[in-house]
């Protein structure tokens, strides 16, 4: 029997942990991708902030420094959303190296015989990886296939978020809420950045956000990465534990 097929067997055998593996694949994921979408949305902001205060710069007007604080603002949760990110990586690369702990000591049994018949260490613990690598990849493949059929709605949840955020922010600074009038900020001589209003900007009108084929292909290096990072994380232990485990068998 195949390494995968093994895998598969064990999946397909056991159900409670099959459940349970992609519930907590499920919550980790969806919370990775919620915190890296805000922080890619209020990164995208800062940029196209940068470039309308560039722009009212050369024009020498008196609303530069409202954006200057609204830039500095999206700048500050960029940082923060990051920090989360690797805070929510952190913990979730703790909780699968405890899940493989608790699971050498589940199947200490089937290990044990594997051993005994010969095994490798290294195909026993490609099987583990394999059987992880499955579950990750179908949540993964989830995911992926519910953002690009619902980008347009979960783009505008985020834009919608980041808008409540920054008008929480913005509420105590006059010289931001008073620009927050229907009127554009300037003349369309410079259409490019000047046509956008405060309000119009928190709003998300200015990004539009699509599946596009660059999104495609960075979704299969995105995928790339967490396969990697998986099979590190699942991987390194269990060889570990399984070479400890051998050498206490002959």
């Amino acid at each position: 029997m195949t390494i995968a097929k093994r895998a598969y067997r064990h999946l397909q055998n056991h159900p409670y942990f099959f459940l349970f593996m992609l519930i907590f694949y499920l919550v980790y994921f969806i919370l990775a991708f919620v915190v890296a979408l805000l922080a890619k949305q209020f990164s995208d902001s800062s940029i196209q902030l940068s470039h309308i205060i560039a722009s009212l710069d050369s024009q020498h007007t008196s609303l530069y420094e409202p954006f200057k604080v609204l830039e500095s603002i999206t700048t500050h949760y960029t940082i923060e959303f990051q920090y989360l990110l690797l805070l929510i990586v952190f913990a979730g690369t703790l909780s699968m190296v405890m899940i493989q702990l608790f699971l050498s000591r589940f199947r200490k049994k089937e290990y044990q015989n594997y051993l005994l018949m010969g095994e490798r260490v290294y195909k026993l613990t490609t099987q583990l990886i394999v059987e992880q690598l499955l579950l990750i990849n179908t949540i993964i493949l989830l995911l992926f296939s519910i953002y690009s059929l619902f980008t347009t709605p979960v783009m505008n949840k985020i834009s919608h978020l980041e808008t409540e955020i920054l008008q929480q922010e913005i509420k105590p600074n006059t010289s931001l809420v008073h620009l927050q009038g229907d009127s554009p900020l300037s003349s369309s001589e410079n259409g490019d950045f000047t046509r956008f209003n405060v309000n119009a900007f928190l709003m998300g009108e200015s990004i539009h956000n699509t599946f596009t084929q660059n999104n495609t292909l960075q979704a299969f290096f995105l995928a790339g990465i967490i396969n990697f990072y998986s099979c590190m994380v699942v991987g390194i232990p269990n060889y570990l534990l399984l070479s400890l485990k051998k050498s206490t068998l002959s």
